[in-house]
């Protein structure tokens, strides 16, 4: 260990020395490891004939050693968004922009892999390296480095400015998301709320410093109010101040205000794509992805939309009839929905999400999640109490594979807490590398935010919990169980962005079938497996409401697609216009649901959250073989990771597809899983 490692924890080899890492240890980590990375490519300008080793090789190691340290600054301001994460991650934000724009935009750096694609054994080379320089050629272009001097550098400048924005917006939403609570001394105030949701908000007032009840923002209180509190006012109080974070209006109207980081990230976004020579965002981000046009995705997302309406809309006559018949108001407004849909689900099906948490404790799903992955993929999981986290709550695995040798590890980090973002997410920690002397194995995060542990009780999940863990665990077997060497194109680096959720949503499968139900689905006190009318009662949530679900989903990605073809074009118009040609329920003329839509501002997902879709098609179809030759079917498990985990971005999607199910997707059985007809 150097001296400067000695002094610098992010700088230290191996897993990262949570417990010393502190902010001001950021900035120097990133400008040490950048000052290394550009000695590297230094080295490589001076190449007079380019060969692998000293271009592939080379440039692989200076990533991910740089990689290493800003993916840990990176998880700890997300998991630990504090004033002083937030100015160290902004510190360091600038100059690893300003870096790998440079890096795009170096000629004879690209003259170098360009180089090695035109070598006369290039073609004798494998798959993984000649993906990993077709990939770099590509995204060379992709950063303008052909464009003439001056719009290099308005490439450049654009580039960096998008990730001030890109950050900005995300502080933003989580500071309104805390920003707006409120406080009950008593509990009838809460009337309808289940005993686990009202310990869910003793604890977050608890953590306050308060007593009685307390309720922000955050997506598990926010479902507390939403799904259960009779209070109508109420549910409509929070509605608001839910859909209108970081907005101009609202209960916290301007204080967050994301719309005109929106607008600008929305014009520079087309005058990039301009740049290039593309006709707007969407066609240059759809340049790598499975889907070929703009006007094929949305003719994808709009043939849902048709099939799923007319279904949807009966739905919603049958939930508006049965609330009526309670005495409800109508037309329901949409702050009404999610209050009568449970209420419909316990009288239609015999459940509801709080009548089955009993049967979802967290440690046993989490038992029954590794128990799959082990008649799966041959895998088991070792925690190691002795592996430093960033909170105690924090556990490590390491991934054990059928040869009884560590093959990746995992973090898993569960519950919600104050200044942690909200949602559930997998991220790398390290990539797997195997060049040279350098091996490495490949690290995970799985972050979610379910309720904690309270009063002695253990986590109970709701049902929908227990689809994103093993939603996000799907993530995590794509990045784990690679056998690609080169980081570039290994786990879920490099996979077309509208098929990268593949393995995840496939893996919702073993949340849903009986036959995995019964290996975790065990009464908390009684060990009793699932009742045979609540598994018959899940079964049929599945497809519970299911058309409305779609035309929910087809309208978020068609707004997201409209903001990114049309130049000029006004946010909240574009919502209200997507919702009126797609929609079945109308949403009120203050909603801004796009100003708190970190998907497509702070998440990757510009242009690209119809990729949800498109890969379900690919999932559900994938499921089906499951359905056919067994659940557990281990042949049928090694033959998904052999085709489609393993193998990384190191072929194309279509190929890797190809090889697993022999012949083209099909749409029936996503239409199947929402209930709807072919």
């Amino acid at each position: 260990m150097t001296e400067s490692e000695k002094d610098n924890p992010l700088l230290s080899p191996g897993l990262p020395r949570f417990g010393a890492i502190r902010p001001e240890h950021a900035l120097p980590a990133i400008e040490q490891r950048l000052a290394e990375y550009r000695r590297v490519i230094a080295d490589i300008e001076q190449l007079e004939k380019p060969d692998y080793a000293g271009v592939v090789e080379a440039e692989s190691l200076a990533d991910d050693a740089l990689g290493g340290a800003w993916s840990t600054i990176g998880h700890l301001h997300g998991v630990n968004n504090t004033s002083e994460w937030r100015e160290a991650y902004q510190a360091c934000l600038e100059p690893m922009t300003r870096f790998h724009t440079e890096r795009g935009q170096n000629r004879k750096l690209f003259e170098a892999w360009q180089a090695l694609a035109e070598r006369d054994d290039f073609t004798d080379q494998p798959a993984a390296l000649r993906a990993t320089v077709e990939h770099e050629l590509r995204e060379f272009r992709l950063t303008g480095v052909k464009l003439p001097e001056a719009e290099r550098k308005r490439f450049a400048k654009i580039k960096l400015r998008l990730s001030e924005l890109g950050n900005r917006f995300g502080n933003h939403v989580i500071d309104a998301t805390e920003g707006y609570s409120e406080h009950f001394d008593d509990c009838d105030a809460l009337a309808g709320l289940p005993q686990s949701e009202l310990d869910l908000l003793a604890g977050m007032a608890r953590q306050h410093e308060r007593d009685g009840w307390l309720a922000t923002l955050s997506f598990p209180a926010y479902r507390a109010i939403a799904t259960y509190a009779n209070d109508r006012e109420l549910r409509e109080r929070f509605y608001r101040a839910f859909a209108t974070r970081a907005s101009d209006t609202g209960p916290q109207g301007g204080k967050f205000d994301n719309s005109p980081i929106i607008r600008e990230m929305l014009a520079l976004r087309q005058e990039q794509a301009e740049l290039l020579g593309f006709e707007h965002h969407a066609a240059m981000r759809l340049s790598t992805r499975m889907a070929e046009s703009a006007d094929q995705v949305e003719a994808f997302l709009r043939d849902l939309a048709d099939r799923a309406r007319p279904m949807a809309e009966e739905q919603l006559a049958e939930l508006t009839q049965f609330a009526a018949g309670q005495g409800a108001p109508t037309p329901l407004a949409p702050w009404d929905i999610g209050y009568w849909s449970e209420k419909l689900r316990d009288e239609k099906l015999g459940i509801n999400q709080e009548r089955l948490k009993p049967w979802f404790e967290l440690t046993r799903v989490f038992d029954g999640l590794f128990t799959t992955a082990g008649e799966l993929f041959g895998l088991s999981f070792e925690s190691d109490e002795a592996i430093e986290t960033w909170h105690e709550d924090v556990r490590f695995f390491h991934v054990i594979g059928q040869d009884g040798e560590p093959v990746a590890g995992l973090y898993l980090d569960l519950y919600a807490r104050s200044r942690k973002s909200g949602g559930a997410w997998m991220d790398v920690c390290r990539t797997r590398l195997d060049m040279g002397e350098r091996k490495q194995l490949p690290i995970a995060y799985l972050t979610c935010n379910f309720a904690p542990p309270s009063d002695g009780q253990p986590s109970l999940l709701t049902h929908d919990d227990v689809v994103t863990i093993f939603h996000e665990f799907g993530h995590c077997l794509h990045h784990m169980l690679t056998r690609v060497p080169i980081p570039a194109v290994g786990g879920i680096s490099g996979v077309e962005w509208d098929a990268v959720e593949l393995p995840s949503q496939l893996m919702e499968g073993w949340a849903w079938e009986a036959e995995a139900l019964a290996r975790y689905a065990r009464h908390v006190e009684t060990g009793e497996p699932l009742p045979d009318d609540l598994l018959a009662g899940l079964r049929a949530d599945q497809q519970f409401l299911g058309a409305l679900a779609l035309v929910r989903q087809t309208e978020f990605a068609l707004a997201d697609l409209t903001l990114h073809v049309e130049q000029n074009a006004d946010p909240v118009e574009v919502m209200r216009r997507i919702n009126s040609e797609v929609a079945v329920v109308r949403t009120p003329d203050y909603n801004r649901f796009l100003m708190s839509f970190s998907h497509l501002f702070d998440g990757g997902y510009a242009a690209g959250y119809y990729s949800y879709l498109w890969a379900e098609r690919l999932a559900r179809d994938a499921f089906e073989l499951f359905i056919e030759q067994g659940l557990f079917d281990r042949e049928c498990g090694e033959k998904l990771a052999r085709e489609i985990l393993e193998v990384g971005a190191s072929r194309p999607m279509s190929e890797s597809w190809q090889a697993f199910r022999g012949r083209e997707p099909r749409l029936e059985p996503l239409l199947e899983s929402y209930g709807i007809a072919a």
